[in-house]
C-alpha cells in the first residue's frame, strides 16, 4: 500500500517528495520502487540522506522506524532531514562527479520508463479491492483529489 500511495501522489503531482518507512525501511523501499514514477532510497542516517539527494536525486525515501532510533534517535532523524534538504538535488558528490552521476540518474529514469508501465495501466491491472482499501481513507480523498493533476487516474479511483 505504501508503494501504491507513493506512486499515486508522485505521478499525479500531488506532492514532489515522499517520506515513508517501516521497521527496517527495506520493505517500504522495495514497495515504492515496484511502482512507476518512484525512485526511492533507503536512508538510515544523515550521510545517506545527503548522498541520496546529491547522487541519486530520487523522489522518495524509506526510513527504518525500528532501527537505529534508540538513544539520540531524535537527533539522527533531525540531522537526516537537515541533510536531505540542505541543497538542490543532483548537485553531485563529490562535486567533480556531478556530470557522471547525472548521466547515470537519467539512464535509470529511462530504464524505468521501459520497465514500468504507466500508472493508469498498473491501477487497472491491480486487484480492485487492494486499490480500494489503499485509498479508502477520507484524508486521502481530501488531500489527493484537489491536488491531483491526472484526471484519468482521479476518475478511475473515484469509480472504485
Amino acid at each position: 500500500m505504501n508503494g501504491l500511495l507513493a506512486s499515486l501522489v508522485l505521478n499525479c503531482k500531488v506532492v514532489d517528495f515522499v517520506v515513508t518507512g517501516c521497521g527496517t525501511g527495506e520493505g517500504a523501499c522495495l514497495a515504492c520502487n515496484a511502482f512507476p514514477g518512484v525512485q526511492c532510497g533507503h536512508v538510515t542516517n544523515p550521510v545517506d540522506a545527503y548522498l541520496f539527494t546529491q547522487v541519486n536525486g530520487g523522489n522518495a525515501i524509506a526510513l527504518p522506524y525500528a532501527q537505529n532510533y534508540g538513544w539520540g534517535g531524535e537527533l539522527n532523524l533531525r540531522y537526516t532531514f537537515e541533510k536531505l534538504f540542505v541543497a538542490p538535488f543532483g548537485g553531485g558528490y563529490p562535486v567533480e562527479r556531478r556530470e557522471a552521476e547525472q548521466v547515470n540518474a537519467k539512464i535509470l529514469t529511462q530504464v524505468k520508463t521501459v520497465t514500468h508501465r504507466p500508472l493508469i495501466e498498473v491501477l487497472k491491472g491491480l486487484d480492485k479491492d487492494f486499490v480500494k482499501t489503499t485509498i479508502d481513507d477520507p484524508k486521502f480523498a481530501e488531500l489527493f483529489y484537489p491536488n491531483c493533476q491526472d484526471a484519468e487516474v482521479a476518475a478511475f479511483l473515484k469509480s472504485l
